[in-house]
């Protein structure tokens, strides 16, 4: 069965759309709460309320439909030879979305809920409160790291499929493959940087971006 024009704006469109939203929610936040969990961050969100919590609602929402494009893609190539390679780095790749997802979600919400108690207390019992939520940040730091780990484990067998298939430009396969290893292999290494996390996240939106680019174009 043949895909029809109307399929292919969908996926782009869903892609498109995922591409902007994701780098958008990041780049309008008034405060990276995730890489500076303080007592000044968590007044800067309170402070800030209102953009902090809608550029997570763009993020989450960019980020959900980026896992609806990527099931959608694999729907497009269901009668590509190269489907059994695709389908495990695109489910991967979306479960890895999810639980990055989860960590965003709990950033929004103790940015506004936290940043709103510590704006309420005295100023000798603040940071002491904030040492009170180190635990579950430590632990939420570990789903944050997984979500971009597992994106790139994703994304190798996402690359040699489409470098195996005539669907999407073969460059874009060795862009996702290599990319793929040089993100798996920087966060072993340096396990506790979060620094690389950034380029992962434009690494993927571009690749969502070029794709639903090709699939216009089709």
């Amino acid at each position: 069965m043949e895909n029809t024009k109307f399929n292919y704006r969908f996926t782009a469109i869903l892609l498109g759309l995922a591409a902007i939203m994701i780098n958008a929610g990041y780049l309008m936040r008034p405060v990276q709460l995730q890489d500076a969990f303080n007592l000044a961050s968590l007044l800067t969100a309170h402070d800030n309320q209102t953009l902090f919590i809608w550029s997570f609602r763009v993020l989450v929402f960019g980020v959900f439909l980026g896992i609806m494009g990527l099931f959608s893609l694999g729907s497009l190539l269901r009668i590509s030879p190269t489907h059994p390679i695709l389908n495990p780095g695109i489910i991967v790749c979306c479960l890895a979305l999810f639980v990055g997802t989860t960590a965003e979600a709990y950033f929004m919400h103790m940015g506004a809920w936290a940043g709103w108690k510590a704006s309420t207390l005295p100023a000798v019992e603040q940071e002491p409160f904030v040492k009170t939520l180190e635990v579950t940040y430590e632990w939420v730091l570990c789903l944050r790291r997984m979500g971009y780990m597992f994106f790139c484990l994703g994304f190798l067998p996402l690359g040699i499929g489409i470098i195996r298939d005539t669907f999407l430009p073969k460059g874009l396969g060795y862009f996702a493959v290599i990319f793929g290893v040089a993100g798996i292999t920087i966060m072993l290494i340096w396990d506790s940087s979060t620094a690389f996390y950034e380029y992962v996240r434009y690494a993927y939106t571009l690749f969502f971006a070029i794709v639903a680019f090709y699939l216009l174009k089709k």
